[in-house]
Protein backbone atom coordinates (compact mmCIF):
# COMPACT_ATOMS: atom_id res chain seq x y z
CA UNK A 1 0.00 0.00 0.00
CA UNK A 2 1.47 3.32 -1.08
CA UNK A 3 1.76 6.11 1.52
CA UNK A 4 -0.67 9.05 1.27
CA UNK A 5 0.43 11.80 -1.09
CA UNK A 6 1.98 14.78 0.66
CA UNK A 7 0.18 17.68 -1.07
CA UNK A 8 -1.86 20.70 -0.11
CA UNK A 9 -4.87 19.93 -2.33
CA UNK A 10 -6.27 16.88 -4.08
CA UNK A 11 -5.19 16.02 -7.60
CA UNK A 12 -8.54 17.04 -9.08
CA UNK A 13 -8.21 20.63 -7.83
CA UNK A 14 -9.04 23.22 -10.46
CA UNK A 15 -9.92 26.89 -10.59
CA UNK A 16 -12.40 28.83 -12.67
CA UNK A 17 -11.40 29.58 -16.24
CA UNK A 18 -13.85 32.46 -16.50
CA UNK A 19 -15.20 34.56 -13.63
CA UNK A 20 -18.29 35.50 -15.65
CA UNK A 21 -19.52 32.08 -16.74
CA UNK A 22 -18.61 30.59 -13.36
CA UNK A 23 -20.65 33.11 -11.40
CA UNK A 24 -24.23 31.84 -11.44
CA UNK A 25 -25.44 34.76 -9.31
CA UNK A 26 -24.13 37.58 -11.51
CA UNK A 27 -24.76 35.69 -14.75
CA UNK A 28 -28.42 34.92 -13.96
CA UNK A 29 -29.08 38.41 -12.58
CA UNK A 30 -27.83 40.11 -15.74
CA UNK A 31 -29.87 37.73 -17.88
CA UNK A 32 -33.00 38.65 -15.92
CA UNK A 33 -32.58 42.40 -15.94
CA UNK A 34 -30.70 43.36 -19.13
CA UNK A 35 -32.56 43.67 -22.41
CA UNK A 36 -31.84 41.14 -25.12
CA UNK A 37 -30.07 43.73 -27.29
CA UNK A 38 -27.87 44.83 -24.36
CA UNK A 39 -27.00 41.21 -23.58
CA UNK A 40 -26.03 40.57 -27.19
CA UNK A 41 -23.70 43.57 -27.17
CA UNK A 42 -22.11 43.10 -23.77
CA UNK A 43 -21.80 39.28 -23.61
CA UNK A 44 -18.52 39.08 -25.61
CA UNK A 45 -17.04 41.82 -23.41
CA UNK A 46 -18.11 40.01 -20.24
CA UNK A 47 -16.73 36.72 -21.51
CA UNK A 48 -13.38 38.26 -22.47
CA UNK A 49 -13.03 40.17 -19.22
CA UNK A 50 -14.18 37.18 -17.16
CA UNK A 51 -11.43 35.08 -18.73
CA UNK A 52 -8.79 37.79 -18.26
CA UNK A 53 -9.79 38.31 -14.62
CA UNK A 54 -9.53 34.61 -13.85
CA UNK A 55 -6.16 34.16 -15.58
CA UNK A 56 -3.67 36.82 -16.63
CA UNK A 57 -4.93 39.71 -14.49
CA UNK A 58 -3.90 38.02 -11.23
CA UNK A 59 -0.23 37.91 -12.19
CA UNK A 60 -0.33 41.49 -13.42
CA UNK A 61 -2.11 42.65 -10.28
CA UNK A 62 0.41 40.96 -8.00
CA UNK A 63 3.29 42.59 -9.88
CA UNK A 64 1.71 46.07 -9.82
CA UNK A 65 1.00 45.68 -6.11
CA UNK A 66 4.52 44.54 -5.18
CA UNK A 67 6.20 47.25 -7.28
CA UNK A 68 4.20 50.33 -6.42
CA UNK A 69 4.35 53.66 -8.29
CA UNK A 70 7.38 55.88 -7.76
CA UNK A 71 7.62 59.67 -7.88
CA UNK A 72 10.50 61.17 -9.84
CA UNK A 73 10.78 64.80 -8.77
CA UNK A 74 13.51 65.92 -11.20
CA UNK A 75 15.18 64.86 -14.42
CA UNK A 76 18.93 64.41 -14.88
CA UNK A 77 19.41 68.15 -15.55
CA UNK A 78 17.68 69.19 -12.36
CA UNK A 79 14.41 70.28 -13.94
CA UNK A 80 11.27 69.72 -11.87
CA UNK A 81 9.16 67.09 -13.62
CA UNK A 82 7.02 65.44 -10.88
CA UNK A 83 6.62 62.30 -12.95
CA UNK A 84 4.93 59.19 -11.54
CA UNK A 85 6.32 55.94 -12.94
CA UNK A 86 4.52 52.59 -12.85
CA UNK A 87 5.43 48.95 -13.30
CA UNK A 88 4.59 47.80 -16.86
CA UNK A 89 1.92 45.49 -15.39
CA UNK A 90 -0.08 48.57 -14.40
CA UNK A 91 -0.40 49.69 -18.01
CA UNK A 92 -1.33 46.20 -19.18
CA UNK A 93 -4.14 46.24 -16.61
CA UNK A 94 -5.19 49.64 -17.96
CA UNK A 95 -5.30 48.15 -21.47
CA UNK A 96 -7.64 45.40 -20.27
CA UNK A 97 -9.96 47.92 -18.62
CA UNK A 98 -10.14 50.18 -21.68
CA UNK A 99 -10.65 47.26 -24.08
CA UNK A 100 -13.56 45.99 -21.98
CA UNK A 101 -15.41 49.19 -22.99
CA UNK A 102 -16.47 49.95 -19.42
CA UNK A 103 -15.96 53.66 -20.22
CA UNK A 104 -16.50 53.58 -23.97
CA UNK A 105 -20.10 52.37 -23.85
CA UNK A 106 -21.00 55.07 -21.32
CA UNK A 107 -19.28 58.20 -22.64
CA UNK A 108 -17.72 57.90 -26.08
CA UNK A 109 -19.54 59.95 -28.75
CA UNK A 110 -19.81 56.82 -30.92
CA UNK A 111 -22.17 55.16 -28.42
CA UNK A 112 -24.08 58.28 -27.39
CA UNK A 113 -27.63 57.34 -26.43
CA UNK A 114 -27.27 53.68 -27.42
CA UNK A 115 -27.20 52.39 -23.84
CA UNK A 116 -29.19 55.20 -22.28
CA UNK A 117 -31.40 52.91 -20.19
CA UNK A 118 -28.66 50.60 -18.90
CA UNK A 119 -25.23 52.20 -19.16
CA UNK A 120 -24.50 52.04 -15.44
CA UNK A 121 -25.61 48.42 -15.19
CA UNK A 122 -23.38 47.47 -18.12
CA UNK A 123 -20.39 49.40 -16.79
CA UNK A 124 -20.67 47.96 -13.29
CA UNK A 125 -21.13 44.41 -14.55
CA UNK A 126 -17.76 44.74 -16.26
CA UNK A 127 -16.34 46.53 -13.25
CA UNK A 128 -17.30 43.78 -10.82
CA UNK A 129 -15.42 41.20 -12.87
CA UNK A 130 -12.41 43.49 -13.23
CA UNK A 131 -12.22 44.30 -9.52
CA UNK A 132 -12.25 40.62 -8.57
CA UNK A 133 -8.62 40.60 -9.72
CA UNK A 134 -7.53 44.24 -9.39
CA UNK A 135 -9.03 46.50 -6.74
CA UNK A 136 -6.26 49.11 -6.75
CA UNK A 137 -6.70 50.34 -10.30
CA UNK A 138 -10.47 50.19 -9.94
CA UNK A 139 -10.11 53.49 -8.04
CA UNK A 140 -8.72 55.37 -11.10
CA UNK A 141 -11.49 53.76 -13.15
CA UNK A 142 -14.01 55.13 -10.64
CA UNK A 143 -12.47 58.60 -10.92
CA UNK A 144 -12.49 58.38 -14.72
CA UNK A 145 -16.18 57.57 -14.78
CA UNK A 146 -17.03 60.37 -12.33
CA UNK A 147 -14.97 62.97 -14.18
CA UNK A 148 -16.55 61.98 -17.51
CA UNK A 149 -20.02 62.26 -15.97
CA UNK A 150 -19.42 65.82 -14.74
CA UNK A 151 -17.91 66.86 -18.08
CA UNK A 152 -20.93 65.37 -19.83
CA UNK A 153 -23.29 67.33 -17.58
CA UNK A 154 -21.48 70.65 -17.03
CA UNK A 155 -18.63 71.30 -19.50
CA UNK A 156 -19.12 73.35 -22.64
CA UNK A 157 -19.69 71.50 -25.91
CA UNK A 158 -16.11 71.96 -27.13
CA UNK A 159 -14.61 70.42 -23.97
CA UNK A 160 -17.19 67.63 -24.05
CA UNK A 161 -16.33 66.72 -27.61
CA UNK A 162 -12.58 66.85 -26.97
CA UNK A 163 -12.43 65.07 -23.59
CA UNK A 164 -15.22 62.47 -23.70
CA UNK A 165 -13.57 60.90 -26.73
CA UNK A 166 -10.45 60.41 -24.58
CA UNK A 167 -12.21 59.42 -21.34
CA UNK A 168 -14.23 56.89 -23.33
CA UNK A 169 -11.34 55.45 -25.34
CA UNK A 170 -11.17 51.67 -25.65
CA UNK A 171 -7.39 51.58 -26.16
CA UNK A 172 -5.21 51.95 -23.10
CA UNK A 173 -2.65 54.24 -24.76
CA UNK A 174 -5.43 56.66 -25.78
CA UNK A 175 -7.36 56.59 -22.52
CA UNK A 176 -7.47 59.69 -20.33
CA UNK A 177 -8.04 58.92 -16.66
CA UNK A 178 -9.76 61.13 -14.12
CA UNK A 179 -9.27 62.21 -10.51
CA UNK A 180 -11.07 64.02 -7.68
CA UNK A 181 -8.94 66.44 -5.63
CA UNK A 182 -11.28 67.10 -2.75
CA UNK A 183 -9.86 66.79 0.77
CA UNK A 184 -7.34 69.03 2.50
CA UNK A 185 -5.23 68.84 5.64
CA UNK A 186 -7.44 71.14 7.68
CA UNK A 187 -10.76 69.65 6.66
CA UNK A 188 -10.74 65.96 5.78
CA UNK A 189 -14.41 64.97 5.66
CA UNK A 190 -15.31 68.55 6.62
CA UNK A 191 -15.11 69.86 3.06
CA UNK A 192 -16.52 73.22 4.15
CA UNK A 193 -13.16 73.91 5.84
CA UNK A 194 -11.24 73.71 2.54
CA UNK A 195 -8.72 76.53 1.96
CA UNK A 196 -7.50 76.19 -1.65
CA UNK A 197 -8.35 79.42 -3.44
CA UNK A 198 -9.30 80.19 -7.03
CA UNK A 199 -8.80 83.62 -8.60
CA UNK A 200 -10.73 84.49 -11.75
CA UNK A 201 -8.58 85.59 -14.68
CA UNK A 202 -10.96 85.45 -17.66
CA UNK A 203 -14.57 84.25 -17.80
CA UNK A 204 -14.57 80.69 -16.50
CA UNK A 205 -10.76 80.52 -16.32
CA UNK A 206 -9.18 80.68 -12.86
CA UNK A 207 -5.82 80.23 -11.18
CA UNK A 208 -5.83 77.77 -8.27
CA UNK A 209 -3.45 77.96 -5.31
CA UNK A 210 -3.10 75.77 -2.21
CA UNK A 211 -2.67 72.13 -1.17
CA UNK A 212 -4.81 69.03 -1.61
CA UNK A 213 -4.09 66.28 0.92
CA UNK A 214 -5.58 63.09 -0.63
CA UNK A 215 -5.29 62.92 -4.40
CA UNK A 216 -6.01 59.42 -5.65
CA UNK A 217 -4.88 58.76 -9.22
CA UNK A 218 -2.54 61.71 -8.81
CA UNK A 219 -1.21 61.29 -12.36
CA UNK A 220 -4.66 61.78 -13.90
CA UNK A 221 -5.14 63.63 -17.18
CA UNK A 222 -8.42 65.21 -16.06
CA UNK A 223 -8.97 66.42 -12.49
CA UNK A 224 -12.08 67.64 -10.71
CA UNK A 225 -10.99 70.04 -7.93
CA UNK A 226 -12.88 72.12 -5.40
CA UNK A 227 -11.50 75.59 -4.65
CA UNK A 228 -12.76 78.57 -2.72
CA UNK A 229 -14.26 81.46 -4.65
CA UNK A 230 -16.21 82.71 -1.63
CA UNK A 231 -15.55 83.50 2.00
CA UNK A 232 -14.33 80.71 4.32
CA UNK A 233 -17.29 81.49 6.61
CA UNK A 234 -19.62 80.40 3.81
CA UNK A 235 -18.40 76.80 4.20
CA UNK A 236 -19.30 74.57 1.26
CA UNK A 237 -21.35 77.43 -0.24
CA UNK A 238 -18.08 79.27 -0.86
CA UNK A 239 -16.66 76.46 -3.00
CA UNK A 240 -16.71 76.15 -6.78
CA UNK A 241 -15.77 73.19 -8.98
CA UNK A 242 -12.94 73.30 -11.52
CA UNK A 243 -11.86 71.15 -14.41
CA UNK A 244 -8.07 70.95 -14.21
CA UNK A 245 -6.17 69.27 -17.03
CA UNK A 246 -2.68 67.84 -16.70
CA UNK A 247 -1.58 69.72 -19.82
CA UNK A 248 -2.43 73.19 -21.04
CA UNK A 249 -3.79 73.92 -24.50
CA UNK A 250 -0.26 74.55 -25.85
CA UNK A 251 0.96 71.17 -24.56
CA UNK A 252 2.96 72.51 -21.62
CA UNK A 253 2.38 71.00 -18.16
CA UNK A 254 -0.25 72.71 -16.06
CA UNK A 255 1.80 73.97 -13.05
CA UNK A 256 1.17 71.82 -9.99
CA UNK A 257 3.60 70.06 -7.68
CA UNK A 258 3.22 66.47 -6.51
CA UNK A 259 4.70 66.83 -3.03
CA UNK A 260 4.90 63.12 -2.28
CA UNK A 261 3.09 59.81 -2.79
CA UNK A 262 1.21 58.24 0.10
CA UNK A 263 2.59 54.98 1.50
CA UNK A 264 -0.71 53.11 1.86
CA UNK A 265 -1.74 49.87 3.57
CA UNK A 266 -3.43 48.59 0.42
CA UNK A 267 -4.45 49.47 -3.15
CA UNK A 268 -0.74 50.00 -3.68
CA UNK A 269 -0.83 49.56 -7.45
CA UNK A 270 -2.22 53.07 -7.97
CA UNK A 271 -0.77 56.42 -6.97
CA UNK A 272 -2.26 58.57 -4.22
CA UNK A 273 -0.41 61.78 -3.48
CA UNK A 274 -0.34 65.26 -2.01
CA UNK A 275 -0.53 68.10 -4.51
CA UNK A 276 0.23 71.81 -4.35
CA UNK A 277 -1.56 74.02 -6.87
CA UNK A 278 0.71 76.89 -7.97
CA UNK A 279 -1.20 79.21 -10.30
CA UNK A 280 -2.75 76.07 -11.73
CA UNK A 281 -5.21 76.78 -14.54
CA UNK A 282 -8.74 75.53 -13.97
CA UNK A 283 -12.03 75.94 -15.84
CA UNK A 284 -15.08 76.47 -13.66
CA UNK A 285 -17.92 73.98 -14.11
CA UNK A 286 -21.34 75.26 -13.12
CA UNK A 287 -22.01 78.42 -11.15
CA UNK A 288 -19.79 79.90 -8.47
CA UNK A 289 -20.62 78.56 -5.02
CA UNK A 290 -22.26 75.41 -6.42
CA UNK A 291 -19.07 73.35 -6.44
CA UNK A 292 -19.84 70.95 -3.62
CA UNK A 293 -23.37 70.36 -4.85
CA UNK A 294 -22.01 69.41 -8.28
CA UNK A 295 -19.13 67.39 -6.85
CA UNK A 296 -21.65 65.40 -4.78
CA UNK A 297 -22.81 63.80 -8.03
CA UNK A 298 -19.30 62.46 -8.61
CA UNK A 299 -19.12 61.35 -4.97
CA UNK A 300 -22.33 59.36 -5.40
CA UNK A 301 -20.94 57.64 -8.49
CA UNK A 302 -17.80 56.90 -6.47
CA UNK A 303 -19.87 55.40 -3.67
CA UNK A 304 -21.43 52.98 -6.12
CA UNK A 305 -17.95 52.05 -7.35
CA UNK A 306 -16.99 51.51 -3.72
CA UNK A 307 -19.96 49.15 -3.31
CA UNK A 308 -19.12 47.19 -6.45
CA UNK A 309 -15.48 46.94 -5.36
CA UNK A 310 -16.68 45.56 -2.01
CA UNK A 311 -18.85 42.99 -3.79
CA UNK A 312 -15.94 41.98 -6.01
CA UNK A 313 -13.52 41.52 -3.10
CA UNK A 314 -16.12 39.65 -1.09
CA UNK A 315 -16.91 37.37 -4.03
CA UNK A 316 -13.26 36.70 -4.84
CA UNK A 317 -12.43 35.76 -1.25
CA UNK A 318 -15.48 33.54 -1.02
CA UNK A 319 -14.85 31.60 -4.20
CA UNK A 320 -11.10 31.27 -3.50
CA UNK A 321 -11.74 29.53 -0.20
CA UNK A 322 -14.71 27.60 -1.63
CA UNK A 323 -12.54 26.10 -4.36
CA UNK A 324 -9.72 25.51 -1.89
CA UNK A 325 -11.77 23.70 0.77
CA UNK A 326 -13.54 21.53 -1.79
CA UNK A 327 -10.11 20.07 -2.56
CA UNK A 328 -8.53 20.14 0.90
CA UNK A 329 -8.62 16.98 3.03
CA UNK A 330 -8.65 17.36 6.82
CA UNK A 331 -9.36 14.73 9.46
CA UNK A 332 -10.10 12.09 6.86
CA UNK A 333 -12.57 13.96 4.62
CA UNK A 334 -12.98 17.01 2.43
CA UNK A 335 -12.90 20.18 4.53
CA UNK A 336 -16.28 21.27 3.14
CA UNK A 337 -17.86 18.17 4.68
CA UNK A 338 -17.16 19.44 8.22
CA UNK A 339 -20.29 21.01 9.71
CA UNK A 340 -18.64 24.11 11.20
CA UNK A 341 -17.10 25.00 7.84
CA UNK A 342 -20.48 24.59 6.16
CA UNK A 343 -22.05 26.82 8.81
CA UNK A 344 -19.53 29.54 8.03
CA UNK A 345 -20.24 29.27 4.31
CA UNK A 346 -23.96 29.42 5.14
CA UNK A 347 -23.36 32.76 6.87
CA UNK A 348 -20.92 34.23 4.33
CA UNK A 349 -22.87 33.02 1.30
CA UNK A 350 -26.17 34.41 2.61
CA UNK A 351 -24.62 37.77 3.46
CA UNK A 352 -22.96 38.01 0.05
CA UNK A 353 -26.19 37.24 -1.80
CA UNK A 354 -28.09 39.86 0.22
CA UNK A 355 -25.35 42.46 -0.33
CA UNK A 356 -25.31 41.67 -4.04
CA UNK A 357 -29.04 42.39 -4.29
CA UNK A 358 -28.73 45.60 -2.26
CA UNK A 359 -25.89 46.99 -4.41
CA UNK A 360 -27.49 46.00 -7.70
CA UNK A 361 -30.84 47.47 -6.66
CA UNK A 362 -28.95 50.76 -6.37
CA UNK A 363 -27.25 50.34 -9.74
CA UNK A 364 -30.56 49.71 -11.48
CA UNK A 365 -32.00 52.72 -9.66
CA UNK A 366 -29.13 54.82 -11.11
CA UNK A 367 -30.19 53.91 -14.62
CA UNK A 368 -33.90 54.43 -13.93
CA UNK A 369 -33.27 57.76 -12.19
CA UNK A 370 -31.17 59.01 -15.10
CA UNK A 371 -34.10 58.24 -17.39
CA UNK A 372 -36.57 60.34 -15.44
CA UNK A 373 -38.03 57.84 -12.93
CA UNK A 374 -38.65 60.03 -9.88
CA UNK A 375 -39.36 57.11 -7.54
CA UNK A 376 -35.99 55.61 -8.46
CA UNK A 377 -34.34 59.01 -7.90
CA UNK A 378 -35.69 59.22 -4.35
CA UNK A 379 -34.81 55.59 -3.65
CA UNK A 380 -31.30 56.06 -5.03
CA UNK A 381 -30.70 58.98 -2.67
CA UNK A 382 -30.89 56.68 0.36
CA UNK A 383 -29.80 53.41 -1.28
CA UNK A 384 -26.41 54.77 -2.35
CA UNK A 385 -25.09 55.47 1.18
CA UNK A 386 -26.80 52.33 2.51
CA UNK A 387 -25.11 50.04 0.00
CA UNK A 388 -21.75 51.77 0.33
CA UNK A 389 -21.70 51.42 4.13
CA UNK A 390 -23.05 47.89 4.38
CA UNK A 391 -21.15 46.28 1.49
CA UNK A 392 -17.82 47.72 2.69
CA UNK A 393 -18.24 46.58 6.29
CA UNK A 394 -19.24 43.08 5.22
CA UNK A 395 -16.45 42.82 2.66
CA UNK A 396 -13.79 43.46 5.32
CA UNK A 397 -15.40 40.87 7.59
CA UNK A 398 -15.86 38.31 4.81
CA UNK A 399 -12.28 38.53 3.52
CA UNK A 400 -10.90 38.12 7.04
CA UNK A 401 -13.16 35.12 7.68
CA UNK A 402 -12.19 33.53 4.36
CA UNK A 403 -8.52 33.99 5.20
CA UNK A 404 -9.09 32.13 8.46
CA UNK A 405 -11.01 29.35 6.70
CA UNK A 406 -8.09 28.91 4.33
CA UNK A 407 -5.68 28.57 7.26
CA UNK A 408 -1.97 29.29 7.09
CA UNK A 409 -1.81 29.41 3.29
CA UNK A 410 -4.40 32.18 3.36
CA UNK A 411 -1.88 34.34 5.21
CA UNK A 412 0.93 33.79 2.70
CA UNK A 413 1.59 36.41 0.02
CA UNK A 414 1.86 33.75 -2.70
CA UNK A 415 -1.93 33.57 -2.50
CA UNK A 416 -4.38 36.36 -3.29
CA UNK A 417 -5.96 36.63 0.17
CA UNK A 418 -3.37 38.95 1.83
CA UNK A 419 -3.61 41.47 -1.02
CA UNK A 420 -7.40 41.28 -0.85
CA UNK A 421 -7.36 41.94 2.89
CA UNK A 422 -5.04 44.93 2.52
CA UNK A 423 -7.03 46.35 -0.38
CA UNK A 424 -10.50 45.88 1.05
CA UNK A 425 -9.80 47.78 4.26
CA UNK A 426 -9.91 51.09 2.39
CA UNK A 427 -13.53 50.61 1.36
CA UNK A 428 -15.17 51.54 4.70
CA UNK A 429 -13.04 54.73 4.66
CA UNK A 430 -13.17 56.02 1.07
CA UNK A 431 -16.13 58.10 -0.11
CA UNK A 432 -17.46 58.64 3.42
CA UNK A 433 -16.62 56.57 6.48
CA UNK A 434 -19.40 54.84 8.40
CA UNK A 435 -20.28 57.76 10.66
CA UNK A 436 -20.36 60.20 7.74
CA UNK A 437 -22.64 57.79 5.90
CA UNK A 438 -25.05 57.66 8.84
CA UNK A 439 -25.29 61.46 8.76
CA UNK A 440 -25.91 61.32 5.01
CA UNK A 441 -28.68 58.75 5.43
CA UNK A 442 -30.31 61.04 7.99
CA UNK A 443 -30.24 63.87 5.44
CA UNK A 444 -31.59 61.55 2.73
CA UNK A 445 -34.42 60.38 4.98
CA UNK A 446 -35.45 63.97 5.70
CA UNK A 447 -34.96 65.55 2.27
CA UNK A 448 -36.23 62.81 -0.04
CA UNK A 449 -38.96 60.20 -0.13
CA UNK A 450 -36.35 57.43 -0.11
CA UNK A 451 -37.07 56.20 3.42
CA UNK A 452 -40.80 55.95 2.74
CA UNK A 453 -40.09 53.96 -0.43
CA UNK A 454 -37.84 51.57 1.53
CA UNK A 455 -40.66 51.13 4.05
CA UNK A 456 -43.03 50.34 1.13
CA UNK A 457 -40.67 47.72 -0.35
CA UNK A 458 -40.37 45.95 3.01
CA UNK A 459 -44.13 46.15 3.66
CA UNK A 460 -44.92 44.72 0.21
CA UNK A 461 -42.49 41.83 0.74
CA UNK A 462 -44.00 41.10 4.16
CA UNK A 463 -47.49 40.92 2.60
CA UNK A 464 -46.32 38.50 -0.08
CA UNK A 465 -44.52 36.04 2.20
CA UNK A 466 -46.34 33.56 4.44
CA UNK A 467 -43.08 32.33 5.97
CA UNK A 468 -41.34 35.64 6.68
CA UNK A 469 -44.24 38.11 6.62
CA UNK A 470 -44.94 38.33 10.35
CA UNK A 471 -41.28 38.66 11.30
CA UNK A 472 -40.69 41.32 8.66
CA UNK A 473 -43.87 43.23 9.49
CA UNK A 474 -43.24 43.27 13.25
CA UNK A 475 -39.68 44.50 12.89
CA UNK A 476 -40.73 47.15 10.37
CA UNK A 477 -43.28 48.46 12.88
CA UNK A 478 -40.54 48.70 15.50
CA UNK A 479 -38.33 50.68 13.11
CA UNK A 480 -41.16 53.06 12.19
CA UNK A 481 -41.82 53.76 15.87
CA UNK A 482 -38.16 54.52 16.52
CA UNK A 483 -38.00 56.75 13.43
CA UNK A 484 -41.04 58.65 14.66
CA UNK A 485 -39.28 59.25 17.97
CA UNK A 486 -36.17 60.48 16.10
CA UNK A 487 -38.26 63.04 14.25
CA UNK A 488 -39.48 64.38 17.60
CA UNK A 489 -36.02 64.58 19.23
CA UNK A 490 -34.40 67.95 19.77
CA UNK A 491 -30.91 66.73 20.72
CA UNK A 492 -28.69 66.24 17.66
CA UNK A 493 -26.43 63.88 19.64
CA UNK A 494 -29.39 61.71 20.62
CA UNK A 495 -30.67 61.64 17.02
CA UNK A 496 -27.33 60.46 15.67
CA UNK A 497 -26.81 57.85 18.39
CA UNK A 498 -30.30 56.42 17.81
CA UNK A 499 -30.10 56.52 14.01
CA UNK A 500 -27.08 54.26 13.56
CA UNK A 501 -28.58 51.04 15.02
CA UNK A 502 -31.90 51.89 13.34
CA UNK A 503 -30.29 52.07 9.90
CA UNK A 504 -28.41 48.83 10.54
CA UNK A 505 -31.66 47.01 11.26
CA UNK A 506 -33.42 48.73 8.34
CA UNK A 507 -30.78 47.63 5.84
CA UNK A 508 -31.12 44.02 6.98
CA UNK A 509 -34.90 44.17 6.59
CA UNK A 510 -34.53 45.67 3.11
CA UNK A 511 -32.17 42.87 2.15
CA UNK A 512 -34.72 40.28 3.31
CA UNK A 513 -37.35 42.04 1.21
CA UNK A 514 -35.09 41.96 -1.86
CA UNK A 515 -34.40 38.24 -1.31
CA UNK A 516 -38.16 37.62 -1.22
CA UNK A 517 -38.60 39.57 -4.46
CA UNK A 518 -35.86 37.64 -6.24
CA UNK A 519 -37.20 34.33 -4.96
CA UNK A 520 -40.44 35.01 -6.86
CA UNK A 521 -38.59 35.52 -10.14
CA UNK A 522 -35.99 32.78 -9.87
CA UNK A 523 -36.08 28.99 -9.91
CA UNK A 524 -32.97 28.77 -7.71
CA UNK A 525 -33.28 27.61 -4.11
CA UNK A 526 -30.42 29.87 -3.01
CA UNK A 527 -32.83 32.67 -2.07
CA UNK A 528 -34.75 30.36 0.28
CA UNK A 529 -31.48 29.22 1.85
CA UNK A 530 -30.34 32.80 2.42
CA UNK A 531 -33.76 33.78 3.80
CA UNK A 532 -33.57 30.99 6.36
CA UNK A 533 -30.24 32.44 7.54
CA UNK A 534 -31.69 35.95 7.92
CA UNK A 535 -34.75 34.60 9.75
CA UNK A 536 -32.39 33.02 12.25
CA UNK A 537 -30.36 36.24 12.45
CA UNK A 538 -33.39 38.45 13.08
CA UNK A 539 -34.89 36.04 15.61
CA UNK A 540 -31.54 35.98 17.46
CA UNK A 541 -32.37 33.15 19.84
CA UNK A 542 -30.26 30.16 20.79
CA UNK A 543 -31.71 26.96 19.39
CA UNK A 544 -30.82 23.46 18.35
CA UNK A 545 -29.37 23.56 14.85
CA UNK A 546 -28.65 21.10 12.11
CA UNK A 547 -25.95 22.13 9.61
CA UNK A 548 -26.94 22.66 6.00
CA UNK A 549 -25.96 19.81 3.65
CA UNK A 550 -23.14 20.32 1.17
CA UNK A 551 -25.57 20.43 -1.77
CA UNK A 552 -27.44 23.40 -0.29
CA UNK A 553 -24.24 25.30 0.43
CA UNK A 554 -23.12 24.65 -3.13
CA UNK A 555 -26.40 26.10 -4.43
CA UNK A 556 -26.06 29.12 -2.16
CA UNK A 557 -22.49 29.92 -3.23
CA UNK A 558 -23.54 29.67 -6.88
CA UNK A 559 -20.13 29.03 -8.40
CA UNK A 560 -19.45 26.75 -11.36
CA UNK A 561 -15.88 25.79 -12.14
Amino acid sequence: MSPPKNSVLTDDYRKSKNFYTSDKILYSYLHRYLSESDRRYISPNLLNLGEAASRKMDELSMAADKQSPKLKKRDNLGNDIDKVTFHPAYWKLMDIAAESEMFHLKYHPQTEGRFKESRHSLGFALGQLYAMSELGQYCPHCMTDGAAYLIEQYADSEDQKRLLRKLGACEGHNLFTGAMFLTEKSGGSDVGANLVEAEQIDGKEYLLNGEKWFCSNVNADVIMALARTGDIRAGTRGLSLFLVEKKLADGDPNPMEIIRLKDKLGVRSMATGEVRFQDTVGTRLGDEGQGFKIMAQMINISRNYNSVAALAANRRALIEVWQYLNHRKTFGKRAIEHSLIREKFYELGSQYLANFLLVWQGIRAMDASENGNMRARHLLRILTPMAKWWSAEHAVYAVRECMELMGGNGYIEDFVMPKLLRDVNVLPIWEGSGNIIVLDMLRAARKSEGLSIVFEIIKEAAKSSKVYGDLLGNQLSEIKNVWKSIEEMESKDQIEATAKPLFKKLITLLQVALLIQEKRDSSSERYDIALSYFKRLLSSTLEQRSPRPVEEIEELIGWDY
